[in-house]
């Protein structure tokens, strides 16, 4: 083998190994209205099964390789977490006592939960998750905004909420809609469900 021709074999060994690299540092990020994380879902929400579906969930997400997932509409009561097979469920929801809507949660790879801090914002609509990650921290927000046909007053509480909660974020840090070395994935499309999603990069 000629020097030349060496010297190719190197660079192409280089590339390749760069781009292993960085598929191996990206992560694959989703968000997904599931409708609910209880069975049982009627016309009649306060009869609604405390039984979950995050086992089943865990799976879907599992074939698709996504790392963190933003949920909206779990409905499930208080806040709370649940370890599943891959994926730890943690989310954030009305109180016990009232009627089970809304809600939001993050399913978080079991692989990454020591990189992760959520902070709960006090809302049956907003979840905030701090990731900490080789190029500095993320803070993703999982947003479930009222419909139109909600009151105004549901409206001005909700974006009061998210003003509030991007406030609390270092106005040093970078705000953008996507965040280096990470992919996003919306399955949400299944149910043709709009979602507001935040991804913030502290640098």
């Amino acid at each position: 083998m000629t020097k030349s021709e060496k010297q190719a074999q190197r660079q192409c060994t280089s590339r390749h190994e760069e781009k292993k690299r960085k598929r191996s540092s990206t992560l694959k990020l989703g968000t997904w209205n599931v409708r609910t994380l209880q069975t049982g879902l009627n016309e009649n929400l306060p009869d609604i099964e405390d039984v979950r579906k995050s086992a089943i969930i865990n799976d879907e997400l599992s074939r698709l390789k996504v790392d963190i997932a933003a949920l909206q509409e779990t409905r499930l009561a208080d806040s709370g977490s649940i370890k599943e097979k891959d994926y730890s469920f943690f989310w954030q929801g009305k109180a016990e006592s009232e009627v089970r809507e809304h809600g939001v949660g993050f399913a978080v790879k079991n692989t990454l939960l020591n990189t992760v801090e959520l902070k709960c914002n006090g809302s049956e609509r907003l979840l905030s998750l701090r990731l900490n990650t080789s190029t500095g921290h993320v803070t993703l927000i999982c947003a479930y905004a009222p419909t139109l046909s909600s009151t105004p007053e549901a409206k001005n509480m909700f974006y009061d909420n998210l003003s509030s909660a991007l406030s609390e974020i270092p106005t040093t840090n970078r705000l953008s809609s996507s965040a280096t070395s990470m992919h996003a994935l919306d399955l949400t499309t299944l149910h043709g469900t709009a979602v507001l999603g935040v991804l913030v990069s502290e640098k």
